[in-house]
């Protein structure tokens, strides 16, 4: 016997199935953003505090092709509470593996780099308030396995910046926790206007083989802060604006 089931009931089942397959993050291609407020995440790699905010993925292969479809990929966001720069990467990368070389020489492995900066202005050259932050999975052997550099200058976290590396059958996830003051950045506004990039850089058998950015087509984000992409502040949701 057939049973026949509603149009209706069966739009709402596909519905329903779509949204609980969502994701924590959800990607957005279109602009970047810097979420202000509190409470601070915890750095412990999961992203349970970091349901529901809008992620960014890198789709620019300056170099390399993806091995299937979004390998490799990411979705970065960016959030402050005025004292620390919180950072969250989810990586797919059927390949990843550790990387440890020293963090201002990572970029040859797998890693991942994100910019920012406060001056919105055209500058052919850093400012101060530039910044090029390198974050590495360094080893397997531990979840407080992050190297970092800023500026290509290694950082310590062990003091300074907090960082969690989880490994994922698709990839790795990193969180890590930036303090504005290594940043030369004073703190955030709503609404300010800054300038970001994201960067995947993907060694599938050694050296590394693909390069992916958000905003720059070539190989210049590291030297050149004009290639880099437009981003907005905006309250963390919750937050009072």
């Amino acid at each position: 016997m057939q049973i026949r089931v509603p149009g209706a009931l069966v739009l709402l089942f596909l519905v329903s199935a779509a949204l609980s397959a969502q994701p924590a993050l959800y990607q957005d291609n279109k602009k970047g953003v810097l979420y202000l407020g509190s409470p601070a995440p915890v750095i412990d790699g999961q992203d349970n505090d970091w349901a529901g905010l809008l992620g960014t993925s890198p789709r620019q292969f300056v170099y390399g092709k993806p091995v299937s479809d979004g390998d490799p990929s990411a979705v970065f966001v960016y959030r402050s509470d005025n004292k620390f720069l919180y950072i969250l990467a989810e990586v797919t990368d059927s390949t990843a593996n550790p990387n440890e070389l020293p963090a201002p020489l990572a970029w040859r492995g797998d890693s991942v780099e994100v910019y920012i900066g406060t001056e919105t202005s055209p500058h052919e050259h850093y400012l101060r308030t530039d910044n090029q932050i390198r974050l590495v999975p360094a080893s397997k052997d531990g979840p407080k396995t992050m190297t970092a550099s800023v500026n290509d200058r290694i950082v310590d976290t062990e003091r300074d910046v907090k960082g969690v590396t989880t490994w994922t059958e698709k990839g790795y996830t990193i969180e890590a926790a930036i303090p504005l003051r290594l940043l030369q950045i004073k703190g955030f506004t709503l609404g300010q206007s800054i300038r970001v990039e994201f960067q995947i850089n993907d060694a599938r058998t050694g050296e590394r083989e693909a390069l992916v950015h958000w905003a720059s087509k070539a190989d210049n984000t590291y030297f050149y802060p004009n290639s880099w992409g437009d981003a907005v502040v905006e309250a963390l949701p919750g937050e009072a604006q």
